[in-house]
């Protein structure tokens, strides 16, 4: 969409301090059709993609993924994991803000962005199930990876095109179509002389997928993603910040379009922003593509 993408890319010089960088997609969940790409903010000067090349952590949007397992091992949101400090052996991650809350429902935990969590759920049914599960996510994960904790929460890189589709996913209630630019080609006469075959793959059940959706949705209604909340519309998201705030990632849906966002440095320098500017940037571009 021309104009999606002509707006994308004037918020994305608006609305940035000088010098920090955005990489922004947005895909039709159940056409796999990419709609916008913004592969940085002033792409006449710097050709790199941001969206297809950038490998960054994708720090709390992979929190999905374990959440994912539990709900396939037969945990239901209600089920409790105890959110408190805890090592495995020299490895003893902390919650943000050091915000522990005890005994806590996936619902709680996910909507808080517990890092503890996700990682007895790893710990519990096994890295190389979430290994698996990332790779049929289509999230370019390592069988070499299974034994590092950290990957639950994201400690791993990836694209953000990798992680857009891997929430398209979720919004598309389980199937994974095949991201594509073009609808079909038409010569001069009318005649389709080429059409996008859709390829459909079906990943987890619709039941898991609106297990998944509920999370998503309580994460912007009332969590960490709620910059990105829109007065009585359903929005499902998630935001991810790596250490230092040098990675800043939104991907969220609305309605059939998933639209994932990553701000920072291209020199994985710190920033002083959130990853609440990406959910807002998120919030503000869908409002003004008018899909609302």
């Amino acid at each position: 969409e021309k104009d999606w993408q002509d707006r994308a890319q004037e918020l994305s010089q608006e609305l940035l301090p000088d010098e920090i960088e955005l990489g922004l997609i947005s895909i039709e969940s159940d056409t796999g059709l990419i709609k916008t790409m913004i592969s940085g903010r002033y792409p006449e000067y710097n050709q790199f993609n941001r969206v297809t090349s950038a490998i960054r952590p994708l720090s709390s949007t992979f929190k999905i993924i374990p959440y994912c397992l539990a709900f396939l091992e037969g945990k239901s949101l209600l089920d409790t994991f105890d959110d408190s400090p805890t090592c495995w052996e020299d490895y003893c991650p902390k919650n943000f803000s050091n915000f522990y809350q005890g005994k806590s429902t996936l619902i709680e935990s996910f909507k808080n962005s517990s890092n503890i969590v996700p990682i007895k759920i790893s710990y519990k049914f096994g890295l190389k199930k979430i290994v698996n599960l990332a790779n049929q996510f289509g999230i370019n994960y390592k069988k070499d990876l299974s034994s590092y904790l950290p990957i639950a929460i994201g400690a791993h890189g990836d694209s953000l095109l990798n992680i857009t589709k891997a929430y398209s996913i979720i919004n598309n209630k389980g199937q994974f179509i095949k991201p594509s630019v073009i609808k079909k080609i038409k010569s001069k006469n009318g005649k389709i002389i080429w059409e996008n075959k859709l390829q459909i793959k079906k990943i987890i059940d619709k039941e898991i997928a609106n297990k998944l959706n509920y999370l998503l949705e309580k994460s912007v209604k009332s969590g960490t993603g709620i910059a990105a909340s829109i007065n009585g519309r359903k929005v499902f998201g998630k935001t991810g910040t790596s250490d230092l705030n040098k990675d800043l990632w939104f991907v969220g849906s609305f309605k059939n379009l998933t639209t994932g966002i990553w701000i920072g440095f291209d020199d994985n320098r710190a920033t002083s922003l959130s990853s609440g500017t990406s959910a807002n940037f998120w919030k503000t571009y869908v409002k003004s593509i008018n899909t609302i």
